[in-house]
């Protein structure tokens, strides 16, 4: 048999086998629910202490996890969503709302919005730059003028 044929026999051997030795379990991303989840987000560092773990120093700063009343953990990951609650420690230990994502097999929350609750209430949560009226999602400095940006939390309109 030429080198040519066993090459391709060997080919669609291995492709006609892969699928029963890994079976693809893993779901799109299409079929994970964005869902709401209502907690207070907290450095994992604290809890897992709690718990006789302890975190390395370098590593604490880089994980925080909404916490829900019923006592559900969901470790946030940390990117656009979520950057907000590891730049502003003022976000931390207090009642939000968050919408989000959690990953199938892991507790690992994206989020997608934040809204911080007062009195029962929704609120927006972004920073503002009063002089070029640009709105953020974290705190950082305005790119336009280099100035401050601002907490803001107004009521969410309904």
């Amino acid at each position: 048999m030429p080198r040519n044929a066993v090459s391709l026999l060997a080919l669609a051997l291995t492709a006609s086998v892969t699928p029963f030795l890994f079976p693809q379990t893993a779901p799109k991303s299409s079929d994970i629910k964005t869902e709401i989840y209502q907690g207070k987000v907290v450095p994992l560092a604290g809890m897992l202490e709690k718990f006789g773990s302890k975190l390395d120093k370098e590593a604490a700063p880089h994980w925080f996890a909404l916490v829900t009343e019923d006592g559900k953990v969901y470790p946030l990951i940390k990117d656009a969503g979520a950057r907000m609650f590891f730049k502003d420690e003022r976000l931390l230990n207090r009642p939000m709302r968050l919408t989000g994502r959690v990953f199938p097999n892991t507790n690992l929350l994206q989020v997608v919005l934040v809204h911080s609750v007062h009195k029962g209430a929704q609120h927006e949560v972004f920073y503002w730059c009063e002089v070029c009226a640009i709105r953020r999602n974290e705190k950082d400095i305005c790119e336009c003028c280099g100035g401050p940006m601002e907490l803001r939390e107004p009521p969410a309109s309904k």
